[in-house]
């Protein structure tokens, strides 16, 4: 039996078989093993279900009839007992061995954090389904850390690290911006190793009501804003200043957040013509033949948002000398 890990189990709006991620809870196989589930804002037949449950290993926390995510969080971790500090979500489903692999994974020291391999059911469109195709290929700390300004490396309701770990960082933070993919960038700032069970260990149900496609924290300009902000703590990024290679509109929010955080904003490349030649945040817009020659000692940014754009950025910059993850950075 290993040391105790407690998985913090929110339970709010909209999800009325949560019953099924609490069986998939009860019948893992790793063995010391607390549930803590916070119901918030659930409906009254799983509240009725959860609070007549009779079980060792669960513990039923109420927060009444409005759903606070936060809130609910916030108290399961505090409730916590256990070394581990392990995440479900109420509308998705795990494999009976999830928390074992991921346990054993972090018993063997080489990572901090660790995830697994996701299944996307009920997708409601592709965008999503890139999405998690994206996150099950990034399965060695090097690609999480590479990847992190791309979008969030890991999904929240996967992950398994110390509770020690999670609160020296800080938790989940109330900054307007979205909790998970803050804590990943702070840790990520702090030199935390993510590893991932690659199996598909965890099944995530899309639905319209999930707080990614509703919850104004999760928009694109708030996640920008979130990336510069972390992007501004890199000493390099500090010391040199940026360029961005796109200036559509997500490399003009991107460039805005920055300034807004210290940074210098040496300039743009852009291969719309139309735009060549002009300026954007004050900063000059050059052509993509410039790319590797002009202002070479900023720290490049690829910003372009548009089919294969990111690849065909990396492509040049690897051409060009750049090291990613060191002088260059993905960050859509």
């Amino acid at each position: 039996m290993g040391e105790l890990l407690s998985v913090v189990f929110p339970v709010g709006p909209g999800v009325p078989r949560a019953g099924r991620a609490l069986d998939d809870l009860l019948a893992q196989t790793y063995g010391d093993l607390e549930i803590i589930s916070v119901l918030n804002g659930c409906p009254e037949e799983v509240r009725e279900d959860f609070l007549g449950r009779r079980e060792s290993r669960l513990r039923v926390l109420d927060l009444g009839g409005e759903g606070r995510l936060l809130d609910a969080l916030e108290w399961a971790v505090n409730e916590s007992r256990g070394r581990w500090l392990g995440r479900m979500d109420s509308d998705d489903r795990c494999a009976p061995e999830r928390f074992e692999r991921q346990v054993s994974m972090l018993e063997d020291g080489e990572v901090d954090v660790v995830s697994c391999g996701i299944s996307l059911c009920g997708a409601l469109g592709d965008g999503m389904q890139r999405y998690v195709d994206w996150v099950n290929r990034l399965d060695t700390p090097e690609k999480v850390a590479r990847e992190r300004f791309v979008e969030s490396p890991v999904v929240q309701p996967t992950v398994v690290m110390a509770k020690s770990l999670f609160q020296r960082a800080g938790g989940y933070l109330r900054n307007g911006h979205a909790e998970d993919y803050d804590l990943w960038l702070r840790l990520l700032g702090r030199g935390v190793r993510f590893g991932k069970v690659p199996e598909l260990l965890y099944h995530w149900h899309d639905r319209k009501e999930r707080l990614t496609r509703s919850d104004p924290r999760f928009g694109q300009k708030r996640m920008l804003a979130l990336k510069a902000r972390a992007l501004s703590e890199l000493p390099r990024v500090r010391e040199r200043g940026v360029v961005l290679a796109g200036a559509g509109p997500i490399g003009r929010v991107l460039g805005r957040e920055l300034k807004r955080n210290g940074i210098s904003l040496h300039g743009y490349f852009e291969v719309n013509p139309k735009r060549i030649g002009r300026e954007c945040q004050g900063a000059p817009i050059a052509g993509p033949d410039g790319l590797g020659k002009r202002w070479r000692k900023a720290v490049l940014l690829g910003a372009v948002g548009v089919g294969d754009g990111r690849d065909r950025v990396r492509t040049l910059a690897a051409g060009e000398g750049y090291q990613e993850g060191l002088d260059f950075w993905s960050c859509c």
